[in-house]
């Protein structure tokens, strides 16, 4: 038996609900070979055979004993969780390979599936949890018919809770969702080892459509298509985490799927310096409504944004922004319909309070105001997901500060994979 320890890796957002712009200040696993050594084949004769003579090769064994070969000992201790099993044939074949677990909440029934790949080698699809017992049971049969069992039990290695890595998916499932939707992973420790991480992260989406991961920061990490997404696209993300090496002594604890559906395609565009709000549906003539932005000290950022958020009878406190609810500029309002586009507090929703400056001056700490009947036509049409492009101010929109890749070309996008 050999021990082989195969690396993979694993790989928030504080959102804000103040409404305020602020003071202007895909992929695959890495799996083991199962290619074994060659058979060793002699030379040809550094001169020519006298002529009498035919020389002879000797011939590659095509046969032997028939055995099964496990990565993992049987009674091996502190097996690292980031290993893949592996059971190699030799003259023969792999037919059935069962892995069951006592991995705390897990059941004893098989949970670690996998394939056989081009070398003849079973490789498991999943990693191993920490502190665990596992069996694995391999059964083949040899090129002569005899057939064999391999049993193996071992143990993992223990992993701290402060070095395990759990990830949070957003949106949670479902939808409709609008075109601009990135799928998006937080976790709550950083992340290091991003490339191997993201070799661990799978998005198939129908029909096809070209995307790729980028990093916001060591914790954040989101998936865009290169285009807004087709409607009616259906996404599935499969997240590969659990054991996988984040490096600096992290490991991915849960592995993760998540599924979405694309709805109707509809773009917002707020311009800041002419007061407007439309909102296009498909090939329709936009609906345009006056409002009220951030005002000097205060502006609203530019940028494409995406709605992060729908949100009805929500408290805004200027607190949550770094006002002071006690200072000239404090607040504390009850908001009827709102949609969030930053993660700093940035909202488009009813104002009613500032009802006689829609379309005439910018009034706000920094969010988008309007009336409470046009806020309420506009919240109920809206999709979480849908891009909303911001102009008309010198403010732009940080990145990271929201879901803000669509700020940036495609080009631009890619170099923030760890891929690249």
């Amino acid at each position: 038996m050999r021990g082989v320890g195969l690396v993979g890796v694993i790989g928030s957002c504080l959102l804000l609900v103040g409404c305020s712009g602020g003071a202007s200040t895909a992929t695959a696993g890495s799996t083991p070979s199962a290619a074994g050594n060659a058979p060793a084949v002699s030379a040809a004769p550094a001169t020519a055979a006298p002529s009498s003579q035919t020389p002879t090769a000797v011939p590659t064994p095509e046969s032997g004993p028939f055995a099964l070969d496990l990565n993992v000992a049987n009674g091996a201790k502190g097996v690292p969780v980031d290993t893949l099993i592996t059971v190699t044939p030799k003259f023969g074949k792999v037919d059935q390979v069962q892995v069951s677990t006592t991995a705390s909440g897990k059941s004893t029934n098989p949970k670690i599936g996998g394939a056989v790949n081009d070398q003849g080698a079973w490789t498991a699809d999943s990693r191993l949890d920490p502190s665990a017992s596992y069996t694995v049971t391999a059964k083949g049969t040899g090129a002569d018919g005899s057939t064999r069992t391999e049993k193996a039990t071992f143990t993992t290695a223990a992993v701290s809770r402060a070095n395990e890595v759990f990830p949070t998916l957003t949106p949670v499932q479902g939808g409709p969702f609008g075109v601009a939707q990135p799928v998006v992973l937080q976790f709550d420790q950083p992340v290091t080892n991003k490339a191997e991480f993201e070799r661990n992260l799978h998005v198939t989406s129908v029909p096809a459509q070209e995307g790729s991961w980028g990093w916001i920061d060591d914790k954040t990490v989101h998936f865009r298509p290169k285009d807004y997404w087709q409607p009616g696209t259906e996404i599935s993300l499969d997240a590969n985490l659990n054991g996988v090496n984040a490096g600096e002594g992290r490991y991915g604890q849960e592995s993760r799927k998540l599924k979405l559906k694309i709805g109707r395609k509809q773009i917002g565009r707020v311009d800041i310096s002419g007061k407007t709000v439309s909102w296009q549906t498909g090939d329709q003539a936009p609906k345009t409504y006056p409002m009220s932005a951030g005002k000097e000290g205060f502006t609203t950022r530019s940028g494409t944004k995406v709605v992060m958020e729908k949100a009805e009878n929500i408290q805004m406190e200027s607190e949550t922004t770094g006002i002071a609810r006690d200072s000239a500029e404090g607040y504390s309002l009850k908001v009827a319909y709102a949609l969030r586009v930053t993660s700093s507090g940035e909202f488009i929703h009813s104002a009613p309070w500032n009802e006689g400056k829609f379309g005439k001056v910018n009034a706000s700490h920094g969010c988008v105001g309007m009336s409470t009947e046009q806020m309420y036509a506009l919240f109920e049409n809206a999709q979480i997901g849908d891009p909303v492009v911001f102009t008309g101010s010198d403010r732009p929109t940080e990145f990271g500060n929201g879901w803000s890749e669509w700020d940036l070309s495609w080009d631009q996008w890619q170099q923030k994979s760890a891929l690249r």
